[in-house]
């Protein structure tokens, strides 16, 4: 799946959001900000790559997530 530059940003977001705790989709819609259709994208993506998981309390971040989260904070520090 390519993300468009949105769902890339949106991407990180979601993943910084679930890094700190469990979240209901209404919820990280409102603190994303981003279009129904982009955030779905995202979520669906994450999904699918096993970043996140998703039971009946919502959302959260897997174990392979954060290893991923961390890598892109990582670089992002380099990259500065």
């Amino acid at each position: 799946m390519i993300l468009d530059s949105a769902e890339e940003r949106c991407t990180l977001e979601v993943m910084r959001i679930l890094e700190k705790k469990k979240v209901r989709y209404s919820l990280m819609f409102k603190q994303t900000k981003v279009s129904h259709t982009t955030l779905q994208n995202v979520l669906k993506y994450l999904l699918k790559s096993s970043f996140i998981l998703k039971n009946d309390e919502g959302y959260e971040i897997s174990s392979e997530g954060k290893r991923l989260l961390n890598k892109l904070e990582e670089l992002k520090r380099i990259l500065r």
